[in-house]
């Protein structure tokens, strides 16, 4: 049995060396990886829609954030805890919301970064 598979394995060797020796060389073109939007018919639009979703997140943040600290702020002088409690979510969900917000442009660019090795 071992025979049979080192027989195997050196024929498989001899294979792909004889491959590499008989087969002609072609140049492999390079494929270029890098984002343009260059002639690309309502890339402006789609640019512009992409700030306007930037600003309304960023707007839904503050709102919640104003909110959540009205009602924070609320709950603490009736003694109503549970108020105070959801007061604290939201002023942390705006400020998590504007956070993400901020940081999703930076986010995306740096693991396109990582992802092409630079």
């Amino acid at each position: 049995m071992r025979t049979v598979r080192n027989l195997v394995q050196r024929v498989g060797v001899m294979g792909v060396i004889a491959a590499g020796v008989f087969v002609p060389r072609v140049a492999h073109a390079q494929v270029d990886g890098t984002p343009s939007s260059d002639g690309l018919p309502g890339a402006a639009l789609v640019s512009q829609i992409i700030g306007w979703m930037m600003w309304l997140s960023l707007m839904a943040s503050l709102g919640a954030f104003i909110y959540g600290a009205a009602l924070w702020r609320g709950g603490a002088r009736s003694g109503n805890s549970m108020r105070a409690e959801d007061g604290r979510n939201y002023v942390a969900g705006g400020a998590i919301g504007a956070l993400l917000t901020g940081l999703a442009v930076v986010v995306i660019n740096t693991f396109f970064a990582a992802g092409q090795g630079g």
